[in-house]
């Protein structure tokens, strides 16, 4: 037998309630902003922004600094240096937003908006296709990927 819970749909206090939009597969390139709890430093990483709704996003980048940890238990406590606040770029929407960390993994961060984007405006970044014009190269690369002190931003 099921639960009540279970039937009434509630969810246990904690675990983290996918939304019900139309999640798009964007493949689209993406810059996230992260701030260290110290307020003293940031990283700001290039990847690419696998799917995409109106609330949330998951973004995708081999060079993350806890790419080589294993254990859910090294992820879970990088909280404990990065806030769960974080700023996300779509350079073909020429768009930021700012949004919370949902989950982490090796290669992905899952971030909820705290406004929504128009429906419109994710169905048409998430239907542009890669070409010669729509790429994304930084002007100031060494700028990406590294961790640096919150002054230079």
């Amino acid at each position: 037998m099921t639960s009540e819970a279970a039937n009434s749909g509630d969810e246990g206090e904690g675990t983290f309630n996918r939304k019900s939009d139309v999640r798009y597969g964007a493949n689209c390139p993406g810059v996230i902003e992260l701030i260290f709890k110290d307020r003293k430093h940031y990283i700001a990483l290039t990847g690419v922004i696998v799917n995409l709704s109106a609330t949330g996003c998951l973004f995708s980048n081999d060079k993350m600094p806890w790419s080589n940890r294993e254990t859910q238990k090294s992820l879970d406590s990088l909280f404990e240096i990065i806030h769960e606040t974080c700023r996300i770029y779509i350079p073909w929407g020429n768009t930021h937003c700012a949004g919370v960390i949902r989950r982490v993994g090796s290669f992905i961060i899952g971030v909820e908006f705290h406004q929504a984007l128009e429906e419109s405006f994710v169905a048409a970044v998430a239907s542009l296709e890669p070409n010669e014009h729509l790429r994304f190269k930084p002007k100031r690369s060494r700028r990406y990927n590294r961790i640096l002190p919150i002054a230079l931003r």
